[in-house]
């Protein structure tokens, strides 16, 4: 049995590579684990979690599967922490991870540079969190990184100048004047995402959540900034969500702690969005649009996570292989019946391919602490210990 954070990461991490079939990542992504989490693997699982925004319970640890015509790889995102908590320290010891896994790895760094003061959190705006770290591995190819921004903020003229300066700097001049054309009244941008290298190929990502009614034609919008808006993600992935939630009722006997909690994350955390991915060097910089939905907000039981699932799996014609993958690596996580257990399951994301498989991605939440302590980033009085700690400078 695991008593520290780093123990329960590491199984969590060797689980999921076998049950993906892909035991021979198992080592590396171990140990890239336990570096990602070097300031909070010694925690005590008894200990109360710190502040994260990551998953429904604090853990600072998430994990993915690829599935396309095979299970593609894994994904593992960590926020990292420090004491006293709040978003200028995490902002430096983010920093201090990226120099570190820049120097394990040859992650290259030159493009988070370039925009690190338009990032770095500001405390008058009172971020929930300042940037999380995602490492990737693929059979036959070396370890990947990328690193999540947050870029949201109170006032969105502010924002939409930020995000302009940012992706101006980065190469990509007047794209988020196209990309704002695409949004609704409720979206909001959250998250700026840099893949931690150079060349032709490194992506740059602009998350943006959806609030409010979610309608097919709300996403085939956004599926028109990208080059195949024909294959119509945004319609498919509307329609089964919508089901879903259609769906989406109380297991009978969960206690009324458990229901209190999962209404405040409900409330406070987006349930859909949409990430826009430029690359450049090409006349059109928008190279593919991507719809993620969160899993733990709109699915009350991680039954209901699963019937979401196998109805994307389904409509996006995703082999058998794949799909046992996904069960195997679903079970893993659970350790109970899917129907009393909850927040196993965190995101799912999905795309068509007009020239090969889909490619779909299964987010899975470790579960460090909700056992033990619950549903902890839907506790209103923390997060305004977190926002309201770091300065009155505003970072500027």
């Amino acid at each position: 049995m695991t008593t520290t954070c780093g123990e329960h990461a590491e199984a969590a991490v060797r689980g999921l590579c076998h049950a993906a079939g892909l035991d021979q990542l198992a080592d590396q992504a171990a140990a890239d684990v336990q570096l990602m989490g070097e300031t909070w693997r010694h925690r005590l699982l008894d200990t109360p979690p710190a502040w994260s925004t990551l998953t429904a319970d604090s853990t600072p640890l998430e994990l993915s599967v690829v599935l396309g015509d095979e299970p593609l790889g894994l994904r593992a995102s960590v926020e990292a922490h420090a004491e006293p908590a709040n978003p200028v320290s995490y902002w430096e010891s983010a920093q201090r991870l990226s120099a570190r896994l820049s120097a394990t790895h040859g992650l290259d760094l030159s493009r988070l540079r370039r925009i690190e003061h338009l990032v770095a959190p500001r405390p008058a705006d009172r971020p929930p969190m300042a940037a999380f770290h995602t490492m990737g591995w693929v059979p036959g190819r070396p370890p990947s990184g990328k690193i999540h921004l947050w870029l949201g903020g109170p006032d969105p003229a502010d924002t939409a100048a930020r995000v302009d300066a940012a992706l101006s700097a980065l190469g990509f001049p007047g794209q988020w004047q196209v990309i704002a054309g695409a949004m609704h009244d409720d979206d909001t941008v959250s998250y700026l995402c840099l893949d931690l290298a150079d060349g032709p190929s490194a992506r740059t990502k602009l998350y943006v959540q959806h609030r409010g009614v979610l309608t097919p034609e709300r996403l085939a919008r956004w599926d028109r900034l990208g080059p195949r808006a024909d294959l119509g993600d945004g319609p498919t992935m509307a329609a089964i969500a919508s089901r879903a939630w259609a769906r989406s009722a109380w297991t009978p006997g969960t206690p009324a702690r458990t229901r209190l909690e999962w209404r405040s994350n409900h409330r406070r955390f987006w349930s859909y969005g949409t990430y826009v991915s430029l690359v450049p060097g090409g006349t059109r910089p928008i190279e593919s649009v991507m719809h993620q939905f969160g899993l733990t907000p709109r699915c009350r039981s991680d039954a209901e996570a699963q019937w979401m699932i196998r109805e994307v799996l389904d409509a996006y014609d995703v082999s058998a292989r794949s799909r046992d993958a996904y069960e195997r690596c679903a079970r893993f996580f659970l350790g109970g019946e899917a129907d009393r257990e909850m927040y196993a399951h965190s995101f799912l994301s999905a795309q068509r391919s007009a020239d090969g498989p889909a490619r779909i991605a299964v987010y899975f939440n470790p579960r460090m602490y909700f056992r033990r302590h619950g549903l902890t980033n839907g506790d209103l009085a923390r997060a305004k210990h977190f926002q309201s700690q770091g300065g009155d400078d505003g970072g500027r």
